[in-house]
């Protein structure tokens, strides 16, 4: 058996990645599909519209395996998202990752990726702004990033032209909208059933509390002394010093934002930093230790059971005391996210979803 990976936030789970996943079946009919997908904290910064478990069965409809990307990797920077997202391809024996893309043009994006793999590390965020000065879009850019990671795997790529609205539009437009524009239209009460397939409607549910998210921001910052802030991951530059000042000043978790964010630190910085405060993640970034399977159907469990003794890592089905000691980060985004959005689902009260032929 054969692996094609999908690295995705499916939040929610659209037509959008449901025509990405039709046009992966019709070109790789005998592959399994393994949708590795991001936790309860997205790469924008914040918490997930709808629960990794909820996003998982709404994958499950349409996947073979869903794994989760390790929470570090899932709320970094493109770079590290990828690292994350490829390294956790190739343990699990994916020949193929496939990836939305505007421009649908591999030999361009390899390129790019090329160039971009050349520039001294210490320049690699001028490589960033230079790819957005280019014109590259949201998924493009990320495409690059995958390149770039998976160039010394063996790892071919299946780039999926991206439909209708970009990724970040706020507005819906038919049938096939961005996630970003669903998300709006259900804070703001508005119809946005006819951009989701059937299967994921059941999931929407338990709104994320801001209120709450921004006074349990803000005792970790005020409870917190600068040396503690400076030990928080992507802490430089003595921004502790302005968070102390502005958490004082700031109404509300958007405030807080704007009042952080300047020309030098963007909105996606500032949220990506106050989310590793809330969690309290370190400087240092962890080794990939072990996989979770958050869901499969027959195929997908038929190919755990052929790669299981492959991958380099642990592949756990259920988190239990054994094994609990590589999803530290994971236990305590899931334990956070439960307080915003007034659920009780853990990472021991729910098993590997297995959904049946």
């Amino acid at each position: 058996m054969k692996a094609i990976a999908i690295i995705a936030e499916y939040n929610p789970f659209h037509n959008g990645h449901l025509f990405h996943i039709n046009k992966i079946k019709a070109a790789f009919p005998e592959h399994v599909i393994i949708a590795i997908m991001s936790g309860q904290f997205t790469q924008r910064g914040e918490p997930a519209f709808v629960s990794k478990f909820q996003r998982a069965q709404m994958a499950i409809h349409h996947c073979d395996l869903v794994v989760e990307l390790p929470q570090f990797y899932a709320m970094s920077y493109a770079d590290d998202f990828a690292y994350g997202g490829v390294s956790v391809a190739h343990m699990l024996q994916a020949d193929t990752l496939s990836f939305g893309s505007e421009s649908n043009d591999l030999q361009a994006l390899t390129h790019e990726a090329m160039r971009l793999d050349n520039i001294e590390p210490t320049r690699r965020d001028i490589g960033y702004a230079e790819l957005m000065s280019n014109g590259l879009k949201s998924n493009d850019i990320l495409a690059v990033q995958y390149i770039r990671q998976g160039a010394h795997t063996g790892l071919s790529f299946f780039p999926v032209q991206r439909v209708s609205n970009a990724y970040l539009d706020e507005s819906l437009t038919g049938e096939i909208s961005s996630a970003t524009a669903i998300r709006k239209a259900y804070y703001n009460a508005a119809r946005f059933q006819h951009a989701l397939p059937q299967s994921s409607l059941q999931y929407i549910a338990h709104p994320l509390n801001k209120d709450m998210l921004f006074q349990l921001l803000k005792y970790r910052i005020v409870s917190s002394d600068l040396s503690t802030l400076r030990t928080i991951y992507t802490m430089y530059e003595g921004l502790e010093y302005r968070i102390k000042k502005y958490i004082h000043e700031a109404q509300s978790y958007d405030h807080l934002i704007e009042c952080l964010s300047t020309k030098r630190y963007t909105k996606a910085r500032i949220r990506r930093l106050l989310t590793y405060i809330l969690l309290n993640v370190p400087e240092s970034k962890p080794q990939i230790e072990a996989i979770r399977v958050l869901a499969m159907n027959e195929q997908g469990r038929n190919y755990i059971k052929q790669v299981k003794t492959l991958c380099p890592v642990s592949i756990i089905t259920n988190i239990n005391k054994q094994n609990v000691h590589y999803f530290s980060l994971e236990v305590k985004a899931t334990d956070v996210y439960n307080i915003l959005t007034g659920q009780s689902q853990t990472e021991f009260n729910n098993p590997v979803i297995y959904r049946r032929p």
